[in-house]
């Protein structure tokens, strides 16, 4: 049986199954499905709790005597195994047997790293999946990730706006560790509720020595040496490449619709105030504007997706590498070379 991890604390709440099968390369997500088999065990007398980490000189009679130890007080045994990412031959062969001796008072549960393919169709992997439960522990997947991170907020007592779930998921994408222990952190401050993406940026940037703020104001400006020096204290800040790009994708949709707005010649002011742009960017916009042809947007643009798909794939040194080309882009109208790990 396969259950997402979504689904698993109810799940649980109808019975134990004899094994659990909990893989993936998500962190937070394994552990808190680790978690909630222990909590529930507890609850119906796993008293008893064995954890081995399966590597070389790992005594396996510990395990095997812990799978046949029944106590004086006929205690129920949890026995957890941390597999590595490859399971040989003779491991495979002592997971089935200790297969063999899971009993309605010992439940085992195997964790590691994302199976593939060929280790999900491997026997000894079968056939505790026939008995047991399968708990996929991966990055939700770009589409579902809004409703992970909608999901969160909600476990925290918290409500969001529709951006503000967009800005976190851009902000933390491939962290949902960091994602939840911002969230959680900001029950801490009683934030004032849907909460704004405002609030989480000023929350979230609030001691850095810089801001995404200070670098969109600085790329405006031109002053592309600058912002490199920005960039980089960003990142030495901890500062998430997916917050930086969530910023800048929300300048360049301003840009661009001005920059159209321009060259079918109607009046920015109108435009200004539909967009509750500040009168005191209005003028960083312009010399942009005046700085940047349409071209070099729809360039920038292209750079976007690429970084976009750097972070869907978790690729964070590629990631920063992208934003750097971005923000020399805005130094003025002259074709970027792209990054060749972007181009291939």
């Amino acid at each position: 049986m396969r259950i997402y991890p979504e689904q698993f604390a109810d799940h649980l709440k109808v019975g134990l199954r004899p094994c659990y099968l909990v893989f993936g390369e998500e962190p937070l997500l394994k552990q808190e499905a680790i978690d909630s088999i222990r909590l529930q065990s507890r609850k119906l007398g796993f008293d008893e709790r064995h954890s081995f980490v399966v590597e070389p000189g790992l005594d396996w009679n510990q395990i095997y005597d812990a799978c046949q130890a029944m106590s004086l007080f006929s205690a129920r045994q949890l026995i957890e195994l941390e597999l590595p990412p490859k399971v040989d031959k003779d491991l495979a062969a002592r997971i089935s047997e200790i297969g063999k001796q899971l009993h309605p008072d010992l439940l085992l549960v195997l964790s590691g790293t994302r199976l593939n393919q060929t280790q999900m169709k491997a026997a000894w992997f079968d056939k505790l999946y026939q008995i047991g439960t399968y708990v996929p522990v991966n990055h939700p997947e770009p589409r579902f990730f809004p409703r992970w991170m909608a999901a969160r907020f909600q476990k925290f007592g918290l409500k969001a706006l529709p951006d503000a779930i967009n800005f976190m998921c851009h902000a933390y994408e491939g962290n949902l560790l960091a994602a939840s222990q911002e969230i959680e952190k900001l029950t801490l401050l009683d934030p004032p509720l849907p909460i704004s993406v405002p609030y989480l940026q000023e929350t979230i940037i609030r001691h850095a020595h810089f801001t995404p703020f200070q670098l969109i104001d600085t790329l405006l400006e031109g002053k592309v040496n600058r912002a490199q020096r920005i960039l980089q204290a960003l990142r030495a800040e901890g500062t998430e490449p997916g917050m930086l790009a969530w910023t800048l994708t929300r300048e360049l949709e301003q840009l661009t619709e001005l920059s159209l707005a321009m060259r079918s010649g109607h009046p920015l002011g109108e435009h200004f105030s539909r967009l509750r742009i500040w009168q005191s960017r209005q003028q960083l916009i312009q010399q942009a504007l005046t700085r940047l042809p349409f071209a070099k947007l729809q360039q920038l643009w292209q750079l976007m997706g690429q970084l976009d798909d750097a972070l869907r794939h978790f690729e964070t040194q590629r990631a920063w590498l992208l934003l750097q080309t971005l923000a020399l882009g805005f130094r003025d109208g002259t074709p970027l070379p792209l990054p060749e790990a972007a181009a291939c």
